[in-house]
């Protein structure tokens, strides 16, 4: 049985969502992405990409108010995109574990 190495956090951006698509830079490019959003009432959703032309829509992966979410990405990823009910933060912390 293969050792689970617990995530190792490498840096955290935060995005505000509003209604139209935004992205931010992620802190450092590595394998997984922890998605936290310590909303109580407001969903977001977000899509990954490798330039700062990546954007967001209400069809993409839905981050549910007061959720963490880890999610592997690959080291190419570098950007992500939000969008959703005005107000809300996002928190992207970049990471490695399994």
């Amino acid at each position: 049985m293969a050792a689970s190495n617990p995530l190792s956090p490498a840096g955290t951006v935060s995005r505000t969502v509003t209604g139209s698509s935004a992205n931010v830079a992620l802190a450092k490019a590595a394998n997984q992405v922890m998605v936290s959003s310590p909303a109580t009432n407001s969903i977001a959703f977000i899509n990954f990409g490798t330039s700062s032309s990546v954007t967001a829509a209400v069809t993409d992966t839905p981050i549910l108010p007061g959720s963490i979410q880890v999610f592997s990405t690959g080291v190419n990823i570098t950007y992500v995109a939000a969008i959703g009910t005005a107000g809300t933060t996002l928190y992207f912390t970049s990471a490695e574990g399994n």
